[in-house]
């Protein structure tokens, strides 16, 4: 299952989003000794947590503050609100294991304000916070 988003979507979030609403960073980290010339200018290819560096001070942290944000799929859903309000009717936040939508308070004739059903959750809460973005609810 995909927990963090990818290069693409870090890419994506970053130009609208706080910075420090990320939990992860793609960038490179080594041990000292391997750093200068292991280093080939580059992204790794799985992000680690924001507090790494803390938590392991045998690794070089040259990377650490031009390195690419990244978000958790917990990270992402604490981003979206529980709550959205269109055209003076109010929608809920809802998720499955594959959508994210926000739904009317009378759900069994469908009523939805937007749903973003994809191939897991992960994708799903980025299409959701970009779409809150773009409308003004986030």
């Amino acid at each position: 299952m995909k927990s963090y988003t990818d290069l693409e979507q870090s890419k994506k979030l970053a130009e609208f989003l706080p910075l420090e609403s990320a939990d992860m960073r793609y960038g490179y980290i080594a041990p000292y000794e391997f750093s200068d010339r292991m280093y080939d200018g580059g992204y790794d290819d799985v992000p680690y947590p924001k507090d790494f560096l803390k938590k392991n001070p045998n690794f070089s942290e040259d990377e650490y503050d031009d390195s690419l944000p990244c978000w958790s799929l917990a990270a992402l859903l604490g981003l979206i609100p529980d709550k959205i309000s269109i055209h003076n009717e109010s929608y809920y936040l809802s998720f499955t294991k594959t959508s994210v939508e926000f739904r009317g308070p009378i759900t069994w004739d469908g009523q939805k304000a937007k749903s973003f059903k994809m191939d897991n959750i992960l994708d799903a809460a980025f299409e959701m916070v970009c779409w809150l973005k773009k409308n003004n609810k986030l």
